[in-house]
């Protein structure tokens, strides 16, 4: 009994002392751990977490922390970048607002000093102009805003969106022939109850038929048509260098803002037509082929015709 006894003892010495030794060296492995963790906190680095025993447990926590850091970095190099477009960004806007108001004071000055009624009149229609262009930055600025509010709620109803399609293709009409654009358009005129917004429907139209204008090299195709329970509009413009286009970041705000800023836009129209398009359960695409940019809008039909009313 008293060997036994001993024995016991004797093992319950030897697993205190490992079970002591195993605390010792996962209490160190913490201390370093978080003393690791504050030079990485301090300093910027690409260290990675490392650990000095071969335990499980102590391995999936160095995993998670430095999984953890992994995603932090990315997230701040993410906002950084987003920082870096925005500041640029807001530069280019506050020049695009700029310039018109700008121009607007001398061709104001302009209208006071002349006496010739001619020359007064194509001052007017100047001033008129830039009015126009200063208004629509603002008014994209505006609707860009109210759409990044998670609580502004886009009121959808019931809509001809044919009658939509058509409506704004016509306010273009004279835009079109104003600076010798050639639009050839193919449209079904065939009704199309769809639930949308339709001064959302407008605006994202207007946006895309603008960017074509805008970027475009003088040649416009545009394609409607309805079946298979949506709506399908199509708009596809002549580019001269298809391959500076990255069809990654067309939809990305203020993309390609620096080359915008010199034609009156504030890089924000394919931006907000996409936020509108998803707004209202519909899909908008971009692509480049033949030289040719196109973007592609389509729609869902709760129903195919009218009802009967």
């Amino acid at each position: 009994m008293e060997i036994g006894f001993i024995a016991v003892t004797a093992i319950l010495g030897i697993l205190l002392i490992i079970v002591t030794i195993k605390y010792i060296l996962y209490r160190r492995q913490v201390i370093n751990i978080c003393r690791q963790m504050v030079f990485i906190r301090e300093n910027y680095t690409n260290r990675i977490i490392y650990n000095d025993i071969i335990e499980k447990e102590i391995l999936n926590l160095t995993s998670l922390i430095n999984l953890m850091c992994e995603e932090h970095k990315a997230k701040e190099n993410l906002l950084k970048e987003k920082d870096r477009r925005l500041k640029i960004a807001m530069a280019g806007i506050s020049h695009d607002i700029r310039t018109p108001l700008t121009s607007l004071r001398g061709f104001f000055e302009l209208l006071e000093s002349e006496t010739d009624t001619e020359k007064k009149k194509k001052y007017s229609k100047i001033i008129d102009g830039k009015l126009i262009e200063l208004t629509e930055l603002l008014e994209e600025l505006f609707t860009y805003t109210k759409l990044q509010n998670e609580d502004y709620v886009l009121e959808l109803g019931k809509y001809d969106f044919t009658k939509i399609v058509l409506g704004t293709l016509f306010s273009f009409y004279g835009t079109f022939k104003e600076k010798n654009i050639e639009a050839e358009v193919d449209i079904e005129e065939e009704p199309a109850i769809v639930t949308c917004n339709d001064v959302a429907v407008k605006r994202m139209l207007s946006n895309i038929l603008k960017n074509a204008m805008l970027h475009g090299s003088g040649r416009i195709f545009i394609t409607y048509k309805t079946g298979n329970g949506r709506v399908e509009f199509l708009c596809k413009n002549s580019v001269e260098n298809p391959w500076e286009i990255d069809i990654s970041q067309v939809f990305d705000r203020f993309y390609k803002a620096d080359i915008a800023r010199s034609k009156g836009s504030t890089g924000l129209g394919l931006s907000v037509a996409k936020e509108l398009a998803g707004r209202m359960g519909g899909e908008i695409s971009a692509s480049v082929k033949d030289r040719m940019f196109i973007i592609k809008v389509v729609m869902p039909r709760p129903f195919h015709k009218f009802p009967n009313i």
